[in-house]
């Protein structure tokens, strides 16, 4: 699956790989999957380096943690995404599944597609990646790559030549700690929520947790079933958000591509809107100032740390208190040790990176960064487009515009993300960004082709939940079941809980009710015009 340099001059790696395009693909999480079997729908022979010995990547879940690098997951945790927004777009959960999956039947589902697709023989498993490198010349973009095995002490590197790259390494490199003063001096015991597993080592104590993300409020919840007293400490407060909306529906279903023409302050305040029904934020000092598109949504709260002591910390609004423990959960640094700063920089302000995927200024487009984002909703059906994208880059399918015209797209991007979500650490993607993608590869679902072909399949995918399974609608690499399937998509999304044929009924009867509400709106603000 790889060209090994043992014992091979460079000519002869030259000659043979002119014979058959070769991809590396680095890591074996979401992403990784993703990128094989995108290499495969499109020719190309891929060989995937996972450092460890199950695929899954943060959803391959431990009790030890098992990847001595990256991040991990604790043992109750939960997709935030619905399984029918989370799904890759030509392979559905199975109908068992809930809404919300558990991070053993999403591993599960990983395990699944691998199958489903025989990606698995295309992994090397427990191989490290050390170094990738421009190979001599770098005539045709070929790359030099580098690897250990993990299984061995004192292995010697081995290198490989290919005439490709995908990094799909993932964003949960270095666990992030800020810099508090005083930290040093504290003499509790400091975590990151990398090593969090489960609260029972918490019992009896107190427990300050930092943090306003997702694992923050979660860890912070169940240490809470075990500690004395647990702080939560909020920079800015959140906007929570709950996953199951009106009628139990899943929050993320409420995104469509009609809504895209909404102007910005309807979302917003329906954020805002929603969050506040949901919870009176300020009783709980949770009370969030800023816009809630510059945050992600997410036990006592306290503000910012402004330094800690040794029995504890002092916050900004002057109050302190002591801990036994303090847990990080601030999030990852983005690494890439096995590249070198000119050719990817670690720093995401340093990256020049045209649509998130393609370095700008390399003379040849053979190097792709797959899944190097923070998306709205699932990762999966954003880094699967992405893969099928740099695939067909590769194989020459579809092109790349000259470089002055990527650097100006990099640029005018950057501001409107600024804009748009705020300065983040990583970049932040929703359906514009995922509908943009499917563009250039020539899938996104036309809304008049689709009208003539199925009116009935056209109104929910436009006016509908906006699922995955659309950009397998047309274009390369089509799947039959498509149309099916995304017609049946928000009812399946109950088939784990809802064995009720009535229930089934009332289902379909609402959704047709929010359907023909959004068609009137779109039809009288001319909305349809635009797509």
């Amino acid at each position: 699956m790889h060209l090994n340099l043992c014992g091979t001059t460079y000519a002869q790696t030259v000659e043979t790989l002119m014979e058959q395009k070769r991809v590396a693909i680095i890591g074996a999480g979401v992403s990784g999957l993703a990128a094989i079997k995108a290499c495969l729908e499109e020719g190309l022979e891929p060989t995937c380096f996972e450092q460890s010995e199950e695929i899954g990547g943060l959803w391959h879940y431990t009790d030890d943690g098992g990847q001595q690098h990256g991040a991990s997951m604790y043992k109750s945790l939960i997709s935030n995404v619905s399984r029918e927004m989370s799904c890759f777009s030509d392979f559905p959960f199975n109908t068992d599944t809930p809404p919300y999956p558990p991070h053993s039947q999403f591993h599960h589902y990983l395990q699944q597609y691998c199958h489903r697709f025989d990606l698995r023989k295309f992994i090397r498993f427990k191989t490290q990646v050390v170094k990738v490198q421009q190979a001599e010349g770098f005539v045709e973009g070929e790359w030099n790559v580098h690897t250990v095995d993990t299984g061995t002490d004192g292995t010697e590197p081995c290198q490989h030549v290919f005439h490709a790259i995908m990094v799909c390494s993932g964003v949960y490199h270095r666990p992030h700690m800020s810099l508090f003063a005083g930290l040093k001096t504290f003499q509790g015991t400091v975590t990151h929520s990398r090593s969090y597993r489960t609260p029972d080592r918490f019992q009896g104590k107190t427990v300050l947790v930092i943090g306003a993300g997702n694992s923050a409020g979660d860890i912070a919840a169940e240490v809470g079933l075990t500690a004395s007293k647990v702080y939560l400490s909020l920079r800015d407060g959140v906007w929570i958000l709950p996953r199951l909306t009106h009628g139990a529906r899943p929050l993320d279903l409420s995104v469509s591509r009609a809504l895209l023409h909404a102007p910005d302050f309807v979302s917003r305040n329906y954020i805002k809107m929603l969050s506040r029904t949901h919870i009176n934020q300020a009783n709980y000092g949770l009370h969030r100032t800023k816009d809630p598109y510059t945050h992600g949504f997410m036990v006592v709260a306290k503000p910012d740390i402004t330094e800690f002591t040794p029995a504890g910390a002092r916050f900004a609004d002057g109050s302190c208190i002591d801990a036994d423990e303090v847990i990080f959960a601030t999030g990852y640094d983005v690494s890439f040790p096995f590249l070198d700063s000119d050719i990817l920089p670690s720093s995401l302000q340093d990256q020049e990176l045209y649509k998130l995927v393609f370095p700008v200024r390399m003379k040849k487009h053979t190097l792709a960064v797959i899944g190097q984002i923070r998306n709205r909703g699932g990762a999966s059906p954003v880094v699967e487009l992405q893969a099928r994208w740099a695939a067909q880059v590769f194989q020459g399918i579809t092109q790349l515009p000259d470089q002055d015209m990527m650097l100006g797209y990099f640029r005018r991007d950057r501001q409107y993300r600024d804009a748009r979500f705020g300065p983040n650490k990583l970049p932040v993607v929703d359906l514009r960004y995922t509908d943009d993608i499917a563009r250039d590869i020539g899938v996104k679902p036309s809304f008049w082709r689709l009208v003539l072909w199925d009116p009935s399949l056209a109104f929910h995918t436009y006016f509908g939940p906006a699922f995955p399974v659309h950009y397998r609608l047309m274009g390369r690499h089509s799947w039959s079941g498509a149309a099916a399937y995304a017609k049946t998509a928000l009812i399946k999304t109950y088939s784990a809980t809802c064995t009720n044929r009535v229930q089934t009924r009332h289902n379909v009867n609402s959704l047709m009710t929010v359907l023909l509400v959004c068609l009137m709106v779109a039809v009288l603000s001319g909305i349809v015009m635009k797509s």
